[in-house]
């Protein structure tokens, strides 16, 4: 998630509290869009990081603001939850699924599949190809009684080995990876290389890492802490009209 950072200077109480506000603006969308994605089968949260701020405000006190340095992704698994349906994987441990995009290869921790009408495994949202260890998608025969996924990705129609789910890591997953909607991440300027570490289950999903409840709280912390800065700055405007109305008497 990209993080807007103030360009301005602070240098006044007021300044530094619109730069507070600023900073609560960006925790209140990433807040907004991690419970927007509760239910999103993968998706990690995100949370902002901030950098403290101290400046002398009225009458020599110390006024504490924090201003917003960048989004960090949580990469802690999300639980398991048994859907029956065995196209649906759930993902554990260090990786994502590479697919196929028309604007290339894109990675993602959502296992909702289907079968499109080729035979290939897709994501059930976007159809998107789901590419094994050589990045080449995967095909299921027509007419087969079943589908049997493994632990480590292996695909076998009935007794038939037809393939193996490429699992892939980047080197840097809290701050490198762009989200691009659809559950899908751009690794950017990273080069996936095959996991070492992880675990596929068949017949379930891994469900999002967002506390609702958690979220919910951040907002109301979020929204004190915006309208404390919104009493600075108005300290500050009154302030600086009684400067104005003396200064004008004195005219």
């Amino acid at each position: 998630m990209h993080i807007h950072k103030p360009q301005h200077h602070v240098q006044k109480p007021g300044a530094v509290a619109l730069s507070s506000q600023e900073a609560q603006w960006v925790r209140l969308a990433t807040a907004t869009n991690n419970l927007a994605n509760a239910n999103t089968p993968g998706f990690k949260s995100h949370m902002v990081k901030l950098v403290n701020t101290t400046q002398k405000g009225k009458e020599g006190r110390i006024v504490h603001f924090v201003s917003a340095n960048k989004s960090l992704r949580d990469i802690t698994d999300g639980a398991y939850r048994q859907t029956g349906n065995p196209l649906d994987v759930s993902l554990s441990g260090k990786g994502y699924f590479m697919v196929e995009t028309a604007q290339g290869n894109r990675l993602t921790r959502n296992g909702q599949f289907a079968l499109n009408a080729s035979g290939e495994l897709v994501m059930a949202k976007g159809s998107y190809k789901i590419l094994d260890e050589n990045a080449s998608p995967i095909i299921i025969p027509h007419n087969i009684k079943q589908i049997t996924i493994h632990a480590h990705g292996d695909v076998y129609a009935d007794s038939m080995l037809v393939g193996k789910i490429g699992v892939f890591s980047v080197e840097n997953q809290q701050e490198e990876l762009k989200s691009l909607g659809n559950n899908l991440l751009d690794p950017t300027k990273q080069i996936p290389v095959i996991s070492a570490s992880y675990n596929i289950k068949q017949f379930g999903l891994e469900e999002s890492n967002v506390s609702p409840v958690r979220e919910s709280i951040l907002m109301i912390e979020i929204l004190r802490q915006y309208e404390h800065a919104q009493k600075i700055i108005d300290e500050q405007e009154q302030s600086s009209k009684k400067v104005l109305n003396v200064s004008a008497k004195n005219v």
